[in-house]
């Protein structure tokens, strides 16, 4: 039995986002939304877009995004276990590069 292994290479980004709201005294106030995740490196502009859809009635405002990519590993007999195996379709076969 082999132990080898495959990695992927994902990129994730938070988003730090926050409602302004007007307080008690009149005066604005911060009021923090619970970080957000997704996959890929997001700007700020699509996370603005992303947040917006997620949170129709209030529309927090993105502060922050922090993108961070990590190396993930895992047996390769576990991803053969987990994975389906990708059929060719004909709009894919066109467009793949054949060496001439």
């Amino acid at each position: 039995m082999s132990r080898k292994m495959m990695t992927k290479e994902v990129t994730h980004t938070t988003v730090k986002s926050a409602n302004m709201v007007i307080g008690e005294n009149g005066q604005p106030v911060v009021e923090a939304v619970e970080d957000q995740t997704f996959i890929g490196n997001v700007s700020v502009g699509h996370a603005q877009r992303l947040i917006n859809k997620k949170f129709p009635d209030s529309k927090p405002k993105v502060f922050a995004v922090e993108p961070k990519t990590e190396v993930y590993e895992m047996p390769v007999e576990d991803f053969i276990k987990l994975a389906t195996i990708k059929v060719e379709t004909p709009e894919t076969e066109e467009s793949a590069v054949s060496p001439e």
